[in-house]
């Protein structure tokens, strides 16, 4: 309790403290376009149906708290704290409260002005969840955090790997029941623009903060455009090239993960952390905020990958800082250092020693070893 108090303290301090944080009441980044949607939203607007919307449709719940600025950031802020709550109380890490504490600082300013602690804290909900044995619950979290943010499916073939085989069309069906019940309202209201909304993410080009863009950039490749839903991205034949290899390195990387957990080579929460960071790490998008996806997870695997995900944080704080610089093709080597150190995660998590480096305190369920050892209620700790 004492740990989850003190993490919580500190995290509320560092979002005061942080650029654009929650001493600055103004729109910043893409809070502007939430605070339109959720306005129009509270105004008896549908979205996807009376207007564009390129969001999943869990991340409406959070915008429309945008209609204020304060008032989003204050529910970002109350996301982290239970992040930090999670990983006292159930994951009972020191070094990840440590890390995601002082994250907001890290990071910068783009930290409280993205919706994407929500999406994190519900997988981390999720996790807690199923760490605790209530699995069905857990399936059930996990949908509705992919219906906030597409990346939590990442976690999805771990988690049915790590329950009985008679569970496991329970627990898919809990998933996918959640995702049918989040999306069925919207699909009946606006079918047309809910779809498109998922295509325009699909069919997205190589981004500039992606790795393939920043291989390319540092290879002299110069020709770049903005294309919807509003990124700069790298294009031409050899970026659409590069942009599909990233989608299928992102399914490789959630595959190995799983393969390593089912072999019993990474414990559960490892493996979990290792599908999550070669999401980050691989795919042909990288906004900024997209390494708070890492923050919760990752340094549960102990003190190494806790340094790297330090490294990927104040590296994005530096990318975000060159953005302008970066955009001109100038400072790639931030971008650079920033996407081989995300790499350098993902294969550290994935290649490691199997002897675990999470705390002693760590929950006995935290770090077992295979998935026929996860689905007991009990285990020996690794």
């Amino acid at each position: 309790m004492r740990l989850a108090l003190v993490g919580a303290a500190v995290f509320v301090v560092c979002c005061v403290l942080v650029p654009q944080g929650l001493l600055h009441d103004t729109y910043y980044s893409d809070v502007h376009v939430y605070g339109d949607y959720g306005r129009r939203m509270l105004d008896g607007q549908i979205p996807y149906r009376d207007f564009s919307d390129e969001y999943p449709p869990l991340a409406q719940l959070v915008f429309l708290a945008a209609r204020s600025a304060l008032a989003f950031k204050l529910v970002m802020t109350a996301c982290g704290v239970g992040i930090v709550w999670l990983l006292a109380t159930v994951f009972r890490s020191r070094l990840a409260v440590a890390v995601f504490a002082v994250s907001p600082l890290l990071v910068g300013s783009i930290y409280l002005n993205a919706y994407d602690l929500w999406p994190a804290f519900l997988l981390a909900a999720a996790l807690a969840l199923f760490l605790r044995g209530q699995r069905t619950a857990a399936f059930v979290v996990l949908g509705l955090a992919t219906a906030a943010k597409v990346y939590p499916v990442a976690v999805l073939p771990i988690m049915l790997l790590a329950v009985a085989r008679d569970e496991r069309v329970r627990g898919l069906a809990a998933f996918v029941g959640a995702l049918v019940v989040v999306h069925l309202p919207v699909a009946a209201l606006g079918p047309g623009g809910l779809k498109e909304s998922y295509w325009l993410q699909a069919k997205r080009g190589l981004e500039l903060n992606s790795l393939g863009s920043s291989i390319l950039l540092a290879a002299g490749h110069r020709s770049l455009a903005n294309e919807p839903p509003g990124s700069l991205n790298v294009t031409g034949g050899t970026a659409d090239a590069v942009a599909t290899v990233s989608s299928l390195l992102v399914l490789a990387a959630i595959a190995l993960a799983a393969w390593l957990y089912a072999r019993g080579r990474l414990p559960f929460v490892v493996a979990c952390a290792t599908a999550v960071a070669g999401f980050v790490a691989f795919d042909k998008v990288f906004s900024a905020q997209y390494v708070e996806w890492l923050a919760p997870l990752a340094p549960l695997a102990g003190i190494v990958a806790a340094a790297l995900t330090t490294a990927a944080l104040l590296l994005t704080h530096a990318v975000f800082s060159h953005r302008s610089a970066i955009a001109e093709q100038r400072d790639v080597a931030w971008l650079l250092a920033r996407n081989a150190t995300c790499v350098a995660l993902f294969a550290w998590l994935a290649l490691r020693p199997m002897k675990s480096e999470l705390t002693p305190k760590a929950s006995a369920s935290a770090i077992e070893d295979g998935p026929a050892r996860s689905a007991r209620p009990s285990a020996r700790r690794a």
